[in-house]
């Protein structure tokens, strides 16, 4: 229990410094964009300012997901994460479609500008920092086996490549290919697209109660099959409640098992994969009686 407490606490820590890290650079890079007249640049503020809208509504639904279960909602809150990750994904879409619109407007006018040298700084701060952040996260992600914080890690990286995007078009717009800038903004329209529709499509299968990875029901199944006392497993399912699993499995026992007898079983089996599968929150065992 107090290294899963440390892990909400590291957690917290991560989505607090995710959205710092979105604002701060958003700033900066919008003031560089202006000044250095890169529309790439001023492009890619635009899109960390959208991130910070996102993610502070990542940060309530992380607040919100911890909340212990309560009458109205006795499953708990869990998936309000799922939630706030298609919110992030929807609003990647939504944004991404914007700026390439834009930015084909403005290729279309014909009044292209190269921008100055300092741009090549931006973009390249940039994207050291949002590949940074990627690695934090999705360290903080899988530990807690958290939607929203994986979400994240997926839009930081969306945004190191795209600022690598940029990068190379500044250069080359410096170096003499004046719409490569534009170009370049076009193309981080497009990478942020993507990012945006697998972050909502993964946020949908948590919704719709898609299965839990494959290797975890196997270890679940393998550890059930072990146990004193039972026979088979007839069956096992598992579903994501946010950051945690759900297990149904049906088992089948000698039917001359007392309910004592059966509920021994019940309570070692559960106690052993939890220790095993750490983010296994709910476990629904069904006995079946075999002659």
């Amino acid at each position: 229990m107090k290294n899963r407490a440390y892990c909400r606490e590291c957690r917290d820590t991560a989505a607090w410094t995710d959205l710092l890290i979105a604002l701060v650079l958003a700033a900066f890079k919008y003031l560089l964009g202006v000044l250095t007249n890169s529309m790439a640049l001023q492009a890619h503020a635009l899109h960390s300012f959208a991130d910070f809208l996102t993610k502070s509504i990542n940060l309530g639904s992380i607040k919100l997901s911890s909340r212990p279960p309560s009458r109205l909602f006795p499953y708990g809150y869990g998936k309000v994460q799922f939630l706030s990750a298609n919110v992030i994904g929807v609003c990647l879409i939504i944004g991404s479609m914007v700026f390439l619109w834009h930015n084909l407007q403005h290729v279309g006018s014909g009044h292209i500008e190269p921008p100055l040298p300092a741009a090549l700084i931006g973009a390249l701060v940039s994207a050291v920092t949002a590949e940074l952040m990627h690695r934090y996260l999705s360290c903080v992600g899988i530990r807690n086996n958290s939607p929203a914080i994986l979400a994240a890690a997926a839009d930081n990286r969306g945004d190191a490549l795209s600022s690598l995007a940029v990068l190379t078009g500044v250069a080359l717009s410096l170096l003499g290919w004046r719409i490569a800038d534009h170009l370049a903004a076009i193309l981080v329209s497009l990478l942020v697209l993507r990012v945006g529709v697998r972050v909502a499509w993964s946020s949908v299968h948590g919704l719709m109660d898609g299965s839990i990875p494959t290797e975890v029901l196997d270890r679940a199944r393998e550890i059930a099959a072990s146990q004193e006392g039972v026979l088979a497993v007839e069956d096992i399912r598992g579903r994501r409640m946010g950051e945690t699993w759900s297990l149904d499995i049906r088992l089948r026992i000698p039917a001359s098992r007392t309910a004592a007898e059966s509920h021994d079983i019940a309570t070692a089996l559960k106690l052993r994969i939890v220790e095993s599968l750490h983010h296994t929150a709910e476990i629904h065992l069904t006995f079946l009686p075999s002659c």
